[in-house]
């Protein structure tokens, strides 16, 4: 098995390499396509689906699908998916080390990138939680430089690292327990047939219905419906979906 491994390696790195390029060729012959970047040690591919249902509601939108988070596998679906006419590429990318998003984002380079959490998985290959925000802010250090970031700062680890890694650029902030952030939520009522709950943007309320159980999904679908808005969908396009 080893030695055929050996004898397979050249080739398949030739193969990826061209798989890569062509990747490329795709995005960079589609100009108008936007791309969402969405990474986080938890909630990004609940995030994702959120994302592309909203988006639907208007875009041609392509998402990576199932958990197809790694370079490869984000190639693997623009090379089958994306089409010309396609508007909104919607991409998670996962990360158990430093520069695999990086190595993602130098295939798909984000107009706006999300970071959902920031957590002690893959600590063991990270090494350090530093090496983990750094990680995860490639995202946004590796993106196009007039990138928008959508972050979640009531992750204290997110927050501590606008600082250092998105100081430069527009950061949209969403929280459930800061108020003082652009996207917010107030009166939340749960029950066994979902979530009721209103999303503040400034001085604009958006009330929200789903069957979609569980805290952690109110932060999923606050950040979608600020991806939704900064995309240009209206209050009504976003509460259909």
């Amino acid at each position: 098995v080893l030695l055929g491994n050996l004898i397979a390696k050249p080739l398949l790195t030739i193969l990826n390499q061209r798989y890569i390029k062509e990747a490329k060729q795709i995005i960079n012959s589609n100009k108008n396509l936007k791309i969402i970047g969405i990474t986080g040690s938890y909630g990004k591919t609940s995030t994702k689906n959120i994302v592309t249902a909203l988006l639907e509601e208007k875009y041609i939108t392509v998402m990576t699908p199932k958990s197809y988070n790694t370079n490869l596998g984000v190639v693997k679906t623009i090379r089958e998916q994306i089409k010309p006419y396609t508007e909104v590429f919607v991409c998670e990318m996962g990360a158990s080390r430093l520069k695999d998003i990086e190595d993602i984002c130098k295939v798909v380079k984000p107009d706006i990138s999300v970071i959902t959490s920031i957590g002690p998985q893959h600590l063991t290959t990270f090494k350090s939680m530093d090496n983990i925000i750094k990680g995860k802010y490639e995202i946004i250090t590796e993106a196009k430089k007039d990138v928008k970031a959508i972050l979640n700062v009531d992750n204290e680890y997110i927050k501590g690292g606008i600082e250092k890694y998105a100081k430069d650029i527009e950061v949209i902030e969403y929280a459930i327990n800061d108020k003082n952030v652009r996207y917010t939520v107030e009166n939340i009522t749960m029950s066994d047939k979902g979530s009721i709950f209103d999303i503040i943007d400034g001085e604009n309320k958006i009330q929200v219905e789903t069957k979609l159980l569980g805290r952690h999904n109110i932060y999923n679908i606050v950040c979608a419906v600020a991806i939704a808005k900064e995309l240009g969908m209206t209050n009504a396009e976003i509460k259909k979906a």
